[in-house]
């Protein structure tokens, strides 16, 4: 860029001195001409001032053509909605707030009922599961058991790699679990930034949309055209060529979610999780997994990537090819990926990438799952285990075996060794936490949703600035009380309703502490309201002598 920068100061430089004419004394006042304006300070009677040199003009050349250039990758859109389209506005999210009231309690309902049945399961677990003490010694007695044993994951001396393809790499890596291959292309996206500005009198409001062009790179392979920005375009590269030299993968993923749009593309292949059993990506999984006497199925590997893929590292570069000769474009860099752009250069427009990790083996894990037997496949290159694990389908008995409920099914596998009681009271407490949030969310949907009835009365209110911020504090407020009342409310009939127990008890000790506070009160306010006795007066003989009258006949 450095260099860039000064073959752009040279080329301005020359054009100055292009425009100058034959004369050094007549180049020197035109440039003075120019600059006296920027360079003498309004006012002063100074009549003289030191010319720019040709950097300094070659330099205002420079920014004045990255000013064009940021407007040109830079779209703004302005969209007005005076009153009458805010009171429309506002009455579609009376109608949504309308549906948030309804919806909410039903949320709240639905978590307390699902927050008491995770309990259950979770006691079922502690009730009913067997402890293996050696994961390497299974036995027949507990197939079709609960277990819970602890283990190293190991795939032996099995070796690794990709599927067959000028993709792969070049020789098998050993003691690896998981090895995948992740192509990414540089790309353009749209991105969207908004300011509103809310007009002084009335309810209208103008907003304005700025749309950008950032780059950056992407496993979403090659995007599509840029609605804002008709002249630019995505280059595709060598993405449909990495597609045709990549070989078919042999673990299917699930399928794609449809995200919102102007995420940043990172954020979106986090979220979406990139399909990699789809070309030119790749992942494999080792079929020699297992833990002790138990056979880890690939099913396991991928769907618990919170336990068996969260530590990926980096192919050893030996084992990445130095070039392909289908791809001439690609060449390795100094990390050990293969890509398209030159070393010290920066990505442009349809550069790829292509990256090569892998889960090593060795690290702990603890389960709590059911013993099944494990069919083996030397054909297909499965190691035989004659014990594997699956989820089992919970029935828990009551009323002395009368009534049959199901729970469900139990599946609890965790990185790192954990006893049985510690494997409970850390799904206790991720039970609890996500008891808490939901409640939390549901809180907040009920608010919004008061907050929403009250929405066209808050856009009358705004067409006068004072009445409008205090009213919808004052309504925000309202919506605040409401909305908690009600969330407390629901939420202590569902709780009544799934613990009658436990609240049938909380309510005789609340009644009982309730009833002698009552009879105490009452107690004190009668004593307090009891008339006093006038005071009798003493007989006349107990008086002292000297009070004493005498009479005389």
């Amino acid at each position: 860029m450095a260099v860039l920068r000064s073959i752009k100061l040279l080329i301005a430089a020359l054009a100055v001195v292009g425009t100058a004419g034959e004369s050094g004394e007549q180049l020197r006042s035109n440039v003075r001409s120019k600059v006296q304006v920027n360079d003498v300070d309004v006012g002063t009677t100074t009549s003289y001032a030191q010319p720019k040199t040709l950097v300094d003009a070659a330099e205002e050349f420079i920014d004045f053509e990255v000013d064009l250039l940021k407007r040109r990758l830079q779209v703004t859109e302005t969209t007005r909605c005076n009153t009458w389209c805010k009171l429309k506005e506002s009455l579609g999210l009376t109608i949504i707030g309308l549906i948030l009231i309804c919806v909410a309690p039903c949320l709240m309902w639905k978590n307390e009922g699902r927050h008491v049945k995770e309990l259950r399961r979770i006691d079922f677990c502690k009730n009913k599961a067997v402890v293996i003490d050696n994961s390497d010694l299974p036995n027949d007695d507990h197939t079709g058991d609960l277990v819970h044993f602890v283990g190293t994951v190991s795939v032996d001396d099995d070796t690794l790699d990709l599927n067959s393809g000028s993709l792969n790499i070049s020789s098998p890596l050993t003691k690896a679990l998981v090895i995948k291959r992740t192509c990414s292309i540089y790309q353009k996206f749209e991105q969207s930034a908004q300011q509103t500005k809310n007009d002084m009198i009335g309810a209208g409001q103008t907003t304005t949309t700025t749309f950008t062009i950032k780059e950056d790179w992407t496993p979403m392979g090659p995007q599509g055209a840029l609605p804002h920005f008709p002249n630019d375009s995505n280059s595709r590269g060598i993405w449909d060529e990495l597609v045709t030299e990549s070989g078919p993968s042999d673990v299917t993923a699930a399928p794609a979610v449809k995200l919102p749009p102007n995420l940043p593309p990172q954020m979106a292949a986090l979220l979406q999780q990139v399909d990699l059993s789809q070309s030119p990506h790749g992942i494999s999984v080792s079929k020699s997994a297992h833990v002790g006497g138990f056979g880890l199925s690939s099913d396991i590997i991928m769907t618990e990537k919170a336990v068996f893929q969260s530590d990926w590292m980096q192919v050893p570069a030996e084992l990445i090819p130095d070039h392909i000769e289908s791809l001439p474009e690609l060449r390795k860099d100094r990390y050990g990926n293969l890509t398209t752009v030159e070393e010290g250069d920066q990505p442009t427009n349809g550069d790829v990438m292509i990256k090569y990790e892998y889960i090593a083996d060795g690290f702990d894990a603890s389960f709590i799952v059911q013993q099944v037997l494990l069919d083996a496949d030397p054909e297909a290159g499965v190691r035989e285990h004659k014990f594997g694990v699956d989820k089992q389908m919970v029935h828990d008995e009551k009323c002395c075996g009368k009534i049959t409920d199901d729970l469900g099914v139990i599946w609890m596998v965790r990185a790192g060794r954990h006893d049985l009681k510690e494997m409970i009271s850390m799904a206790k407490v991720d039970e609890n936490n996500v008891t808490k949030m939901l409640r939390i969310l549901c809180w907040i949907l009920l608010v919004a949703g008061w907050m929403m009835l009250f929405s066209i009365f808050t856009t009358l209110l705004s067409t006068l600035p004072l009445l409008g911020a205090l009213g919808g504090a004052a309504f925000f407020i309202v919506a605040l009380i409401v909305g908690t009342v009600c969330c407390c409310a629901v939420t202590a009939v569902a709780y009544f309703r799934y613990r009658p127990l436990i609240t049938t008890i909380i309510l005789a000790v609340a009644g009982g502490i309730a009833g002698i506070i009552i009879w105490k009160l009452n107690d004190a306010s009668e004593a307090s309201v009891q008339p006093t006795m006038a005071p009798v007066l003493a007989p006349k003989f107990l008086m002292e002598p000297e009070e004493l009258a005498l009479e005389y006949y």
